[in-house]
């Protein structure tokens, strides 16, 4: 790893945009997004049909993280938060004060990873409950920055999201 690699974790029915717009602003200034899923390699589809190859699980990257990790909502983290690895792999990235994003209903794999105690967060306004039983401070806002933790509600907000992705990644 160079130190500019970005892992955005995928199961099926990852929500697009959620998943495209941090990939592609990634890359525009010069992060290299890596596609992790628990079963690698491997062709998932978004909920909207757009495809993204798998090339990395969350067991190749344990021993040499990424700088930070993003989780993308939509249906696919009740999926991710079903594999112990790809949890591991959260509580690690958490562990090691690297940079982690989630987005929408990516905030449920913050809790089954056990990080949100005194956090500031948010999320979609469904698992709310779910992230206040976790022990954090739940606020409805479009950006919710709690050290090196990021949250954001929705796609909408995913200018703000991305925005204060590549900021924190910027003061590392």
């Amino acid at each position: 790893m160079t130190g500019r690699e970005v892992a955005i974790l995928v199961e099926e029915n990852f929500n697009d945009l959620e998943f495209w717009y941090p990939y592609y602003r990634l890359i525009e200034e010069g992060f290299f997004p890596i596609v992790v899923a628990p079963v690698a390699p491997r062709h998932y589809m978004g909920k909207y049909n757009t495809a993204v190859d798998a090339t990395y699980s969350p067991q190749s990257l344990m021993e040499n993280l990424p700088s930070a990790v993003i989780i993308p909502g939509g249906w696919a983290p009740d999926k991710l938060r079903m594999s112990v690895e790809i949890v591991s792999l959260v509580a690690e990235m958490h562990r090691t004060r690297k940079v982690i994003a989630s987005i929408c209903h990516g905030g449920s794999v913050l809790v089954s990873a056990g990080i949100l105690q005194g956090h500031q967060v948010t999320s979609f306004p469904s698992i709310k409950d779910d992230m206040q039983c976790a022990g954090a401070i739940w606020v409805d806002e479009p950006v919710v920055i709690s050290d090196k933790l990021i949250t954001s509600r929705k796609p909408s907000d995913l200018p703000f999201f991305t925005k204060a992705i590549l900021e924190v990644l910027g003061k590392k």
